[in-house]
């Protein structure tokens, strides 16, 4: 099966070399443990290392932020944007109901997702998509049968155009599909774990799945330091 590399330095190593190709991974975790800067590092080392460009859908943040933030990492969004190698979607100002100056924006919705997503992909070719997060779309749906017949709507179309896609989704009471489905539909699901112990917050990550690809069943350290996120795969983890 092909792969395509991570960008997460220590992840590949223990995932066979990078995700399947054109398929859709779920990185989920609680409140912050990572998972936008997991995505945003992805698609910024599919831009510059493999040069395949990206799509960034933010439900979670007004991409303002999002571009200031990552400039911590050395990352600079704007001039990969004005390059037309990145594309950011604020999915944020119309959820908040409050105006954007944003050249792609779009509603709550999964129809009106994938429709933009059609849209962006058809003009710049992009590779890399990652929408942050599931969990504002399906919070926007009526009831559960309506969430999961959408989110499996959504990933059959990022596989269809071939897109190799990571779905972020925001964990609750330790369960990581929260709906009953995400699990489920993604081909890949990486777990970002962050908790205090003693007073000391601790990252961790594991792979739940990775459908194709032979890869580690070990809880293993991860670090967000100045370049972003590093897997510590020489470590283990302990309770």
């Amino acid at each position: 099966m092909e792969v395509v590399e991570t960008g997460i330095p220590g992840l590949d190593r223990i995932i066979g070399g990078g995700f399947p190709k054109g398929r859709t991974i779920l990185v989920a975790g609680p409140a912050g443990a990572g998972k936008s800067t997991f995505g945003i590092q992805f698609l910024y080392h599919g831009i510059l290392t493999e040069g395949e460009s990206g799509i960034f859908v933010s439900f979670d943040e007004l991409p303002a932020h999002v571009r200031e933030e990552c400039l911590n990492y050395g990352w600079n969004l704007k001039e990969l944007e004005d390059d037309n190698l990145l594309v950011i979607v604020d999915g944020f100002s119309p959820r908040a109901g409050v105006s954007s100056g944003e050249k792609y924006q779009t509603l709550v919705d999964v129809d009106e997702v994938i429709t933009q997503l059609v849209e962006i992909i058809d003009k710049t070719s992009a590779e890399r998509v990652v929408i942050d997060s599931i969990t504002a779309l399906a919070l926007s749906m009526a009831n559960e049968q309506q969430i999961r017949r959408q989110i499996l709507k959504l990933s059959a179309v990022m596989s269809s155009l071939e897109c190799t896609t990571i779905l972020t989704s925001e964990m609750s009471r330790g369960e990581v599909s929260r709906f009953g489905v995400e699990e489920f539909m993604s081909q890949g699901v990486i777990v970002l774990n962050y908790e205090f112990r003693n007073s000391v917050g601790i990252r961790s990550l594991n792979i739940r799945k990775m459908r194709g690809i032979k890869h580690e069943m070990i809880e293993r350290p991860f670090s967000i330091g100045s370049s972003g996120i590093e897997v510590h795969s020489d470590e283990q983890f302990y309770y």
